[in-house]
């Protein structure tokens, strides 16, 4: 499906997200960034040892002052340049003037760890994209570090 670049109303904020260890149920990594505006090169600097999880669950806290009746995200991981991996995510629903908590389960690629830190920080671009339906909302780009 061809996607729009059309903008849909303002007003979308992302209000927090956390990281968190599957095995151990402990929070590696939380921001109160709102990586929701557009334009923006972010950064995130992350533990290592987010690399050497077998599996996380990000959560993401994010509210709109207009009502969104299809969100999708459209997730894509560039490594100095080229396009390594991408995803699609659809949540549905967005009330106005509401917040919502939307959680993903993600595994690491294989071969990926802790090793691969000094390769991937600040040479790993996650650029998101979150549309209504076919209408582009707005594009957050994190540059990623490890520490």
């Amino acid at each position: 499906m061809q996607l729009k670049s059309e903008r849909a109303p303002s007003g979308f904020n992302i209000n927090w997200i956390n990281l968190i260890d599957n095995d151990t149920g402990v929070v590696l990594w939380y921001t109160n960034e709102n990586y929701a505006l557009p334009g923006i090169e972010h950064e995130a600097i992350m533990p290592r040892k987010v690399l050497d999880c077998r599996a996380m669950t990000r959560t993401i806290n994010f509210s709109s002052e207009h009502r969104i009746n299809h969100l999708k995200l459209k997730h894509k991981e560039f490594l100095q340049g080229s396009c390594i991996e991408e995803w699609d995510s659809e949540f549905g629903t967005v009330l106005a003037k509401t917040s919502e908590t939307w959680e993903t389960i993600f595994v690491p690629s294989q071969g990926i760890t802790s090793s691969s830190a000094n390769v991937l920080s600040g040479n790993l671009l996650i650029e998101t994209n979150f549309y209504d339906g076919d209408k582009l909302i707005t594009t957050s780009n994190i540059l990623m570090f490890y520490d």
